[in-house]
């Protein structure tokens, strides 16, 4: 009896350690030193809301899903892929959103973004 409730507890501790996936692809060989725990990551949908002041380099691509009846939700998939983002040296999200799909009874959310770092004046 000890061993299947042992077995249970290790099968649900694994649930809960898997609840996301993530996956990064780097769209450059060039590597940025990671921002620090306290650097705010912006996160826009949408490029443009940049504006051409603020010319950037598309470093890579992070997707992260996970399935809501594992407690996934929106705003805790941006925030990995915030830490993401530090972790690989990045500035900002842009192109980012959270596809939803529904599978079996469960939902799947899915985000999507493209890691950016700013150009230094003058370049680009």
């Amino acid at each position: 009896m000890k061993n299947k409730i042992f077995l249970l507890g290790l099968f649900v501790l694994l649930l809960v350690g898997c609840a996301t996936s993530s996956r990064y692809v780097n769209y450059t060989d060039q590597r940025y030193p990671p921002k620090d725990d306290s650097f705010t990551i912006n996160v826009y949908s949408n490029p443009q809301a940049l504006g051409t002041a603020n010319p950037y380099y598309v470093i890579g691509k992070v997707v992260i899903e996970g399935f809501a009846g594992s407690g996934v939700n929106p705003a805790g998939l941006t925030v990995q892929a915030k830490a993401i983002a530090r972790k690989r040296g990045a500035d900002a999200i842009i192109n980012a959103r959270t596809e939803v799909f529904r599978y079996y009874g469960d939902t799947l959310l899915r985000f999507k973004g493209e890691l950016i770092v700013y150009a230094p004046p003058g370049k680009l």
